[in-house]
């Protein structure tokens, strides 16, 4: 499955990143005082070192996972991810510089990228993981076309402490997103 993409988003492009553009990923984070982005330890502001480790983690070429980002006259506005899982079919995962919230680029960039998956890289169904205290994060994935199918009961990490038996966890929601077609691997 090829998971390299470029695509148009309103005249902005949505498209994978690569180490080359961690001092993008740095430029956009430097005002994040949450979590920036996904993965084992999210942080806020990331350092060179760090952009470029996350990006290399996040290679399309392992085939598992890969980021993509929203990038404009460049500056990089948000980041998504597709996480490959192949019992539950692919997670998507996204953040929006906090200056660049609601101003409609998660939403088209969810539609597009979701869109794309579905047609070009033959993913039949993907899914998102949303903390129920995030209204905000549902409505959004509600109108970008995704159902809420279920919550799975202290199923995500809060990563505040390194040992995950001393860890906290929270439920979830997850929503989902069937393609409209067949699609065929």
């Amino acid at each position: 499955m090829n998971l390299t993409a470029d695509l148009d988003l309103d005249g902005r492009r949505l498209r994978t990143l690569t180490p080359d553009d961690a001092p993008l990923l740095v430029e956009a984070t430097a005002s994040e005082t949450g979590s920036a982005l996904w993965g084992p330890h999210p942080a806020g502001p990331y350092s060179l070192a760090q952009a470029q480790g996350a990006l290399r983690d996040w290679d399309p070429a392992g085939e598992r996972q890969v980021s993509y980002g929203v990038v404009d006259d460049g500056h990089l506005l948000a980041a998504l991810g597709l996480m490959i899982d192949e019992e539950q079919g692919v997670e998507l995962a996204y953040w929006v510089q906090p200056e660049h919230r609601r101003r409609g680029i998660a939403l088209r960039a969810i539609q597009v990228l979701t869109e794309w998956a579905h047609r070009d890289a033959g993913v039949p169904r993907l899914w998102l993981e949303i903390d129920p205290e995030n209204i905000g994060s549902q409505r959004l994935a509600s109108r970008a076309g995704y159902r809420l199918e279920k919550r799975l009961h202290r199923h995500c990490r809060s990563w505040v402490r390194e040992d995950p038996e001393d860890d906290v966890w929270h439920d979830c929601l997850i929503w989902g997103h069937m393609a409209p077609f067949s699609v065929s691997t």
